[in-house]
């Protein structure tokens, strides 16, 4: 089902004991808790080298000619994800159908050779995923990565990855540039899986240290905290203290830019 914005009846006091989540903004006014996405994209960087990789199925170039079935995957594969809560049908479909031929046509950048799409091994006129690259502006980039909720959780999205990233490697390609909206745990846990690397932000960092926080008070609140959760609370919230004190460091001596990656990424 499609994610919704959520508003919730709750009191103040309620309100004050939610746990803080880096991926949405909530709001209390009128009685109720106003939960929205927050829309923070985290940046991330692979080394580009080869990679071993079994296919489930055929796998070949992407082709313009592509973007009208890729399209009907895409609306598929996105539109529960949290990037396009509250998308009606129609709107899901519109979004997908763009997305496409903004990548083909090179509005986005442009296409790389090392793009691959995913067949069905049943009907080889089916495409089941998509991993679409463009060129960046320091290095490629994984533009689109989606995979048919059918074939989710069979490593689709690690192969199709896999087979692009040593194309690249081929073509002399040193790094490759992905991201992911801070709110979409699954494509966090992929992204850290295949080896890619979060680039220094402040801003992240401001918001999971503020989880960390909050969570240890809440928890102390509510008289949940046995003292090996205290310690585990307390180190996660020291540790990312310690990373925005450094993030903020460097942003007084190189600028906000330095720690601020859409900006130099996108």
């Amino acid at each position: 089902m499609p994610i919704q914005s959520r508003h919730v009846p709750m009191t103040v006091a309620e309100y004050e004991l939610l746990p803080f989540e880096p991926g949405w903004k909530c709001e209390y006014y009128d009685g109720q808790a106003h939960f929205t996405p927050r829309y923070h994209p985290v940046i991330t960087l692979l080394p580009v080298g080869p990679r071993a990789f079994t296919a489930p199925c055929p796998l070949r170039p992407a082709e313009t000619d592509d973007a009208e079935k890729l399209a009907e995957v895409y609306a598929l594969a996105f539109g529960a994800t949290l990037e396009y809560c509250d998308y009606t049908d129609e709107g899901m479909r519109n979004a997908a159908e763009r997305a496409l031929h903004e990548h083909f046509t090179g509005e986005r950048g442009h296409p790389l050779s090392a793009s691959r799409v995913a067949v069905d091994p049943n009907n080889n006129e089916r495409l089941i995923g998509a991993a679409l690259l463009l060129t960046g502006r320091e290095c490629a980039r994984l533009d689109l990565l989606f995979v048919h909720p059918d074939w989710q959780g069979r490593r689709l999205a690690t192969t199709l990855v896999a087979d692009a990233v040593n194309h690249l490697h081929l073509y002399g390609e040193r790094r490759l540039m992905s991201r992911y909206h801070i709110g979409n745990d699954a494509s966090r846990r992929w992204h850290q899986q295949f080896g890619f690397i979060e680039e220094p932000d402040l801003q992240r960092a401001r918001l999971y240290l503020r989880a960390a926080q909050s969570e240890l008070g809440r928890r102390a609140q509510l008289n949940e905290l046995t003292a090996t959760e205290r310690a585990r609370l307390e180190s996660e919230r020291a540790q990312w203290q310690m990373q925005v004190e450094e993030l903020e460091r460097v942003a007084k001596t190189r600028g906000f830019e330095a720690v601020c990656p859409d900006y130099r990424w996108l």
